[in-house]
């Protein structure tokens, strides 16, 4: 299947981004701080007008769900309990986004609470481009009452569904991009050419988690290790077999919230995990 990255790279960017594979994405969670957490996700997959796929996930946050969190989403504590957890559904969006740009209504706030529950679950930061359907007609200077996702699609006629669930919006969200290609033409065609090809600074969950990476016990041995391609053995607090030395190969370090984690190839798994150094009592290079 040809990706973004791939079009991309070949130069073909054509009029409408219409070869390019989007996904539209939308969370709910138990409150308005990035630091809650998830209690549904959703996401729409599209490359021009053909919707390629479509997904959705309630999820138990392992928290209860405030009432002032349930009177914007409707989601109750007893409509997440025994769904599974974050760290169960979150593979799959990251299938479903592979070689996608993805697409968010005020895409920061979801970034951050996606970008913290996967590196709750130990799982990889995408580096997928994310355009910002709230930001984008503010660049363009598009007059409306305000930027929220319910003033926008009624200003550009956007379908609106059941407010404030995950596939709703997304599905808003995806709308909206189209809708904005068609009616802000050129404008709109070269600002999101620009963001996808241009601009080093553009939101992505990877770059979200880019806060300066703070000393630790270990992190001038993590940091030597990856620049020298060199395995590690650690004994890690958590996970799989806890307490138990396992060997890694390096890729990344990276800080979110002030925790800081080590992205490395765990040899007895055999796949790509994320741990928190916080939590590694032990660890020598190989």
């Amino acid at each position: 299947m040809e990706t973004a990255s791939d079009v991309l790279e070949a130069g073909r960017i054509p009029s409408g981004l219409d070869d390019i594979p989007f996904v539209a994405f939308d969370t709910e969670t138990t409150g308005l701080r990035p630091s809650d957490r998830l209690v549904e996700i959703a996401a729409v997959r599209f490359r021009g007008d053909a919707v390629e796929a479509e997904w959705e996930a309630v999820v138990d946050p392992g928290v209860p769900v405030p009432a002032d969190a349930t009177a914007v989403h409707g989601l109750r504590d007893e409509d997440v309990r025994g769904r599974p957890r974050p760290a169960e559904v979150l593979p799959d969006f990251l299938a479903l986004i592979e070689g996608a740009a993805l697409v968010g209504h005020n895409a920061p706030f979801d970034v951050r609470v996606l970008s913290l529950e996967l590196l709750r679950a130990g799982l990889r930061l995408p580096d997928n481009p994310v355009l910002d359907t709230c930001a984008i007609p503010r660049q363009l200077q598009v007059q409306v009452a305000n930027h929220r996702l319910g003033t926008l699609a009624q200003a550009f006629g956007v379908p609106q569904g059941r407010a404030h669930r995950a596939l709703a919006d997304a599905r808003i969200a995806r709308d909206l991009l189209r809708a904005y290609l068609r009616t802000l033409g050129r404008p709109a065609e070269e600002l999101i050419r620009y963001a996808l090809t241009q601009d080093s600074s553009l939101l992505s969950l990877r770059r979200y988690a880019a806060e300066p990476v703070p000393d630790g016990p270990f992190v001038a041995l993590l940091r030597r290790a990856r620049a020298e391609g060199r395995p590690v053995t650690l004994v890690y607090r958590g996970g799989h077999n806890p307490g138990e030395p396992r060997r890694v190969k390096p890729r990344d370090l990276y800080c979110l919230d002030g925790v800081a984690y080590l992205e490395a190839d765990c040899h007895e798994e055999g796949i790509l995990k994320t741990f928190r150094t916080d939590r590694i009592v032990a660890a020598s290079l190989d």
